[in-house]
């Protein structure tokens, strides 16, 4: 069984169909090879053996509140195989906390994804902690973005893992997944999640391949995620590398089996199951 993370919502030309400044990430990435339909992504996900996938909503590709209420009903076509996390924009105000509300108690998402960069906020902002709050309150994961975001006119800054170590000690039972590893700062990941066990480092949007290549700034969580982080690792694709692909080489880590399996499925899982 394998459980994938972080999937975005299908979109059938994802290389054009975003706001202007994160048209970059269509220089960076092959966005054609990873855009599909929500017909096609199904096929996909169970090509690659996926079980389970979560789809996160992402404020960065458009109105939130109909990013929202689409994963909610996509969900809703397939509930065997996806759950979905909502995405508010924190610079909003109590507009987001009221959106979050109608997405965990109407809408049934059961989580919440944060991009600081494109709030142009720093995660610790104490804009973002009356979501945090409610978040606690309802039982939900936080999935933040961290490591470099590619939109030409803001700082990667946004993303650096550190600000997230204030949050983790101001919501010590808040379940805080780091999204993308927080590269180039993996380092930073690693710390904040060896000192929070709350803390979960996800590896959306990076080939695994890549986890297991040296100098390509991973070597620590290789290390330290077969010991003393194998239950705080969680494997994802961000739809940004083929299923398929991403699978096969993630089972082909340089981890222990049961490592390999926690990274997989099992961490993933009991991150959904504890939510209320």
């Amino acid at each position: 069984m394998i459980l994938d993370f972080r999937v975005t919502l299908p979109r059938a030309r994802r290389a054009t169909d975003r706001p202007g400044y994160m048209m970059r990430y269509s220089g960076v990435f092959d966005l054609d090879v990873v855009s599909y339909t929500e017909d096609e992504l199904m096929q996909a996900l169970r090509a690659a053996g996926v079980g389970c996938a979560v789809l996160q909503s992402e404020w960065a590709a458009g109105d939130y509140r109909a990013q929202n209420e689409r994963a909610a009903e996509i969900v809703a076509r397939h509930p065997e195989l996806v759950a979905g996390f909502a995405s508010v924009d924190a610079a909003e105000g109590t507009a987001a906390v009221y959106e979050l509300k109608r997405s965990v108690e109407e809408l049934g998402l059961r989580g919440l994804n944060l991009q600081p960069f494109a709030s142009k906020l720093l995660p610790n902002d104490k804009r973002f902690y009356p979501l945090y709050w409610k978040c606690l309150e309802y039982g939900i994961p936080v999935a933040i973005h961290t490591g470099v975001n590619y939109s030409a006119d803001r700082s990667i800054d946004y993303g650096r893992p550190i600000y997230v170590d204030e949050v983790a000690c101001d919501f010590p039972e808040l379940n805080i997944v780091l999204n993308h590893g927080g590269w180039p700062w993996v380092h930073e990941s690693v710390a904040i999640a060896r000192k929070h066990p709350q803390v979960y480092i996800e590896t959306g949007g990076i080939a695994p391949m890549y986890l297991a290549k040296a100098g390509s700034g991973w070597e620590m969580l290789l290390a330290l995620g077969n010991n003393l982080l194998q239950d705080q690792i969680i494997f994802a694709t961000d739809s940004m590398v083929p299923f398929e692909r991403a699978v096969s080489e993630a089972q082909e880590l340089p981890w222990k089996d049961d490592v390999k399996r926690k990274f997989l499925y099992e961490n993933g899982t009991r991150l959904l199951d504890a939510v209320a």
